[in-house]
């Protein structure tokens, strides 16, 4: 039932996520009260000042996130963790309203920045096929931190005493120097380097590029729902449907278990853009359902409507983390594998901005308009859900294939290929464990299972016999084999091609250099070594099960699918395959 991963990176990254938010709690909870009773303050003057510092900080995401991409974003994580830890300490120092604007500009400059910088390092940790699951994860933890600073935050506003406030402001402060020790547990994740060309500064510009912007403008406008549940429920059920103020917090602990439970269930199968477009219709029609649900308690009596808006919540919750894994791997997928950062900052800049003009305007739809404004928003979330999927296959048309990859173009001179041979099998061996590895540790073993290779008495053989079988090649950053392939003639097991072709038997890479387009790059050599030979069509099988990931990979360069296929295994489940074909020009 915990959400936190097993031992490993994902772990350390989830106990820094953890720590920060216990911090966030504590501030959420108790900042009004501390900045209106302890400060003196006005209410005006508060949201004021939140509402402007939050507009300016918004600036700093695309900054930041281009800064993660060309530098270490564990070490950069660190350091802002530390100034937000000196911010955070300031808010003991302020005593007018110029002084709170500084200090909150500056929080929340750091903030926007940071969490460009931490899908960066997020990227960085989980790789291409992890980081949606690895968000999701950070996600349920976060809501977890949250849940428990508030609970903490209750004796402070319980005792309701200037030191009990200033004790939350110090506990947030040292939350983020604990989260930023934590970072540093992580490995360094120094970018590789790139070439400074006109084509690589303009992929590093998402403001540029519209169709990035149309798509993470879409699911900026589905992100409206979150204040729906925060505002907009809260007032409706207390005003409106006469609820008893404790109903909100039932409301709320609702969404938080249930975000806490299914929010890395529900990620699953939106690692690349086209299925987690088709991910983000579903979770703008739920919601656009859980808006009728809310709607419909306006006619009940009391108690039926808090039954209904409890199940609404419920209802309202499958969408909201459909809406938010589907939108990682949307602006993940979406971005060049060398601007990441930078475009998850313009993602987040974007939504920051729908969550600027959301309270003053689902304020004024649904709690002025009554039944007609729940009824505009869910016809909102619905049309926009079912645009997702075309302006996503819009955005996809002008991205680069698989052979123009960062693998294979701007970091052509870091990833070389060199003939295997039969020392080599202890490497083949080597790549096959820590792949296996991998996927284990993320619960897909499906497809290689638990075991290492090299413990295998039939795949030492297998890999004896690639090694000297003269097709093995091995993808080399400076002088670490980082991937293999295996070309040559099919196995008798695999139905005969119709014409003259070389089939792809391995392919394998180093998780820990993810990122680089290795298997992109030994794929694009596999065609070059076809035409060389006179051969016009590339043959692979690869795993299909789970949520076909790797089908996906495969078809994004350049292969089509063609027959599906099962192996029998005693004893366990067949083991599901796919074949592909990339015809060569």
């Amino acid at each position: 039932m915990s959400p936190l991963p097993p031992s490993g990176r994902l772990r350390t990254l989830s106990l820094a996520t953890l720590a920060n938010s216990v911090g966030a709690g504590l501030w959420l909870t108790g900042a009004a009260l501390y900045l209106t009773r302890v400060v003196g303050l006005s209410a005006v003057q508060v949201g004021a000042g939140l509402s402007v510092a939050g507009l300016v900080g918004l600036t700093a995401s695309v900054p930041l996130g281009g800064l993660a991409d060309r530098r270490d974003p564990r070490t950069l994580r660190a350091v802002l963790q530390v100034l937000q830890a000196a911010v955070a300490a300031a808010y003991l120092l302020v005593g007018s309203f110029p002084m709170f604007l500084v200090v909150a500009v500056l929080e929340l400059l750091l903030t926007s920045g940071n969490l460009a910088v931490r899908a960066a390092l997020v990227a960085a940790v989980a790789g291409p096929q992890g980081r949606v699951h690895a968000f999701a994860t950070l996600r349920a933890v976060a809501n977890l931190g949250i849940a428990l600073g508030a609970g903490l935050a209750g004796f402070a506003l319980a005792a309701d005493t200037h030191l009990a406030y200033q004790i939350l402001v110090a506990g947030n402060a040292a939350s983020y120097l604990v989260s930023a020790a934590l970072l540093l547990r992580l490995p360094a994740f120094p970018p590789p380097p790139h070439p400074a060309t006109a084509a690589a500064l303009r992929r590093g510009r998402p403001l540029h590029n519209g169709r990035f912007l149309a798509v993470s403008g879409a699911s900026a406008v589905l992100a409206l729902h979150q204040t729906v549940l925060t505002l907009v429920v809260p007032l409706w059920a207390v005003t409106l449907v006469a609820a008893p103020p404790p109903v909100v917090s039932a409301v709320l602990l609702t969404n938080t278990l249930l975000t806490v439970l299914l929010a890395v269930r529900l990620s699953r199968g939106a690692d690349a853009a086209a299925p987690a477009a088709r991910k983000m219709r579903r979770a703008g029609l739920v919601l656009a359902a859980a808006m009728l649900l809310y709607a419909a308690t306006a006619t009940l009596p009391t108690a039926s409507a808090v039954t209904l808006l409890l199940v609404a919540t419920v209802v309202y919750t499958v969408g909201d983390l459909w809406h938010s894994t589907a939108g990682a791997g949307l602006a993940y997928d979406l971005a060049p594998p060398d601007a990441v950062g930078a475009y998850q900052g313009a993602d987040g800049m974007l939504a920051g901005l729908a969550r600027a003009v959301a309270p003053a305007l689902l304020t004024l739809v649904v709690l002025d308009g009554g039944v007609p404004g729940w009824l505009a928003v869910g016809g909102l979330f619905a049309v926009v859900g079912l645009a997702i999927p075309a302006l996503t296959r819009w955005a996809l048309a002008t991205r680069p294939g698989c052979s123009s990859m960062v693998g294979v173009t701007d970091q052509q001179s870091i990833i070389t290929i060199r003939p295997g041979g039969p020392d080599d099998a202890a490497t083949v061996l080597r790549l096959l464990d820590g792949a296996t590895a991998w996927l284990a540790a993320r619960g897909r073993t499906g497809q290689w299972g638990t075991e290492p290779a090299s413990t295998d008495p039939r795949r030492i053989a297998q890999a004896d016999g690639w090694a000297s079988g003269g097709g093995l090649h091995l993808a080399m950053r400076d002088d670490r084999p980082v991937g293999a392939l295996v070309v040559g003639a099919a196995s008798d097991d695999v139905p005969p091609a119709t014409e003259p072709e070389l089939y792809v038997r391995l392919l394998v890479t180093d998780r820990e250099h993810a990122g680089l387009g290795i298997g992109a790059r030994l794929l694009e050599y596999a065609a070059e070594l076809a035409r060389s030979r006179g051969l016009g069509l590339l043959r692979v099988d690869c795993y299909g099960g789970d949520d076909r990931a790797l089908v996906r990979f495969y078809e994004r360069c350049s292969f089509t699918t063609t027959d599906s296929f099962t192996v029998a295994r005693p004893g366990r489940d067949p083991w599901p395959g796919q074949f592909l074909v990339r015809r060569l020009g």
